[in-house]
């Protein structure tokens, strides 16, 4: 009798809709796509541990569809380029980038995992295409984008998109930052004579 309860029960389990014991919304658990929705949002306004937290609550709940694992996975991924971990953030974007060849956002963040793990002509071809574009929409890949030209000896082109970082939003912002990407424009600027 016992052994023919645990596939039933496995099966209930497996199949009832799915939520995520994450912050209660109105008193009610919060629903996966809600979840999702919220860790995206957290990440998209600088709120890295809210995501994190999120992502980590994700990651054990069962019966994800394709299309919030998916989800799920770019999160995790933007979680780990703010982190510093570059390789396996370039992993993760590399597979989605394939699957989704127009998609600027991850073309974007995938450029990013590309420099900070070390393989910055990459990255500078494909950051430098998307500003191009006029389609790069965070600070943070602006100063990246600046830092891999003044690399290159692309002064004038650094100073712009160094300017542009300041006008678009930072993931990590801080005053320290600000100020170094003020002075990177400072040194680049013409001295009048």
């Amino acid at each position: 009798m016992r052994n023919v309860l645990w596939p039933a029960l496995w099966l209930v389990v497996m199949t009832a809709p799915v939520a995520v014991h994450a912050k209660e919304h109105d008193g009610k658990p919060m629903t996966v796509e809600s979840a999702i929705a919220d860790a995206e949002h957290a990440l998209d306004t600088g709120r890295l541990g809210d995501a994190i937290n999120e992502s980590e609550k994700l990651q054990r709940t069962h019966g994800l569809t394709r299309d919030e694992q998916s989800r799920l996975e770019i999160i995790v991924a933007r979680c780990k380029l703010v982190l510093g971990r570059y390789a396996e953030s370039e992993k993760l974007f590399a597979k989605r980038v394939k699957q989704s060849p127009d998609d600027a956002r991850l073309a974007e963040w995938y450029a990013r995992a590309l420099d900070g793990n070390g393989k910055g002509d990459a990255a500078l071809q494909l950051l430098g295409d998307l500003a191009k574009k006029d389609a790069l929409q965070e600070g943070d890949s602006y100063w990246a984008l600046a830092r891999l030209e003044r690399k290159k000896g692309e002064n004038d082109a650094a100073r712009t998109h160094a300017k542009l970082a300041l006008e678009k939003p930072i993931v990590l912002q801080s005053d320290e930052l600000e100020r170094e990407i003020h002075q990177f424009i400072d040194e680049l600027t013409p001295k009048k004579k």
